[in-house]
């Protein structure tokens, strides 16, 4: 079952929580950021000037999320699957397509004759 969009707000603005906590000094709470009590424009205050890919990554889900493209692995257009969102909540793409991407990194010569 999937999480509800409130549920995965929260994953990914705790998981952007903790990086910024590892990475950089808040001075907020994580309740304050994961529960919604600061806006938007405060979250992109927060990361705003900071070159880290992480935070972009984490950023751009959070977009998705609003935009209803979240969760839907950009190379198929397939659902991405629940373990792996809360595994990865930036997650950009799906299992079968992940394994595909990799295996043409590592193989790049083998002929692809299904694609």
């Amino acid at each position: 079952m999937k999480r509800s969009k409130r549920a995965m707000r929260r994953v990914i603005l705790s998981n952007l929580f903790d990086h910024l906590q590892e990475h950089y000094t808040t001075g907020w709470s994580k309740e304050m950021f994961v529960d919604g009590q600061l806006s938007i424009h405060q979250i992109d205050a927060a990361i705003a000037f900071k070159s880290d890919q992480r935070l972009v990554e984490l950023r751009n889900a959070l977009d998705r999320l609003e935009g209803g493209t979240y969760g839907v692995c950009i190379s198929c257009k397939g659902a991405i699957s629940q373990a792996i969102l809360d595994s990865d909540p930036a997650q950009r793409v799906c299992a079968a397509c992940e394994e595909e991407i990799s295996h043409t990194m590592w193989h790049p010569h083998e002929s692809h004759a299904s694609l």
